[in-house]
């Protein structure tokens, strides 16, 4: 059975119009996804081992809390999006963005924003109260994060968010 997607026409420049489509991960895309994820993990110098990031991805993809879906756009693979919804007394369920990644000769055509409007969408479906996402100093600093999200709406909150590693 194929997966659901969706489709919206891109008028890029002086290209022909494409569809860009959003396509939620299955077994037939699922190595594309990790193939992205590790680019992005190598890109921006995070330490997870390829393999152990793979296994974490094929973890999350089992669990129904979970969600991550690539771009496509004329048969080429351009983007994907990871998130993850938790529960909380004082939110409910709130979903997370954890990972969001556009091949860089794609970027700045819309490509991250599909994709972050499809994790929204997921979200609601899924009952979320609000959409989180961490960015990081080094997001911030190569990639201007904050004003990317605060363009789609979201609100900086002026929490820190500490992490103890227990592996």
């Amino acid at each position: 059975m194929r997966a659901p997607c969706v489709r919206i026409r891109l008028q890029l420049y002086d290209e022909v119009p494409e569809v860009l489509k959003i396509e939620p991960i299955t077994e037939l895309n699922r190595d594309k996804a990790v193939m992205l994820l590790l680019r992005f993990f190598q890109e921006e110098g995070f330490s997870t081992p390829g393999d152990k990031l793979a296994l974490n991805f094929l973890h999350m993809m089992a669990d129904g809390n979970c969600w991550a879906a690539l771009a496509m756009e004329g048969g080429r693979t351009e983007g994907v999006v990871t998130v993850t919804t938790m529960l909380y007394a004082e939110w409910g369920r709130l979903g997370e963005i954890g990972d969001l990644y556009v091949l860089p000769e794609r970027r700045g055509r819309g490509v991250a924003r599909r994709l972050v409007d499809e994790a929204i969408l997921w979200c609601r479906k899924k009952g979320c109260s609000a959409v989180s996402v961490v960015v990081t100093p080094e997001g911030e600093a190569r990639h201007r994060l904050s004003e990317f999200y605060r363009n789609l709406a979201f609100e900086a909150t002026g929490r820190t968010i500490m992490s103890k590693l227990l592996l």
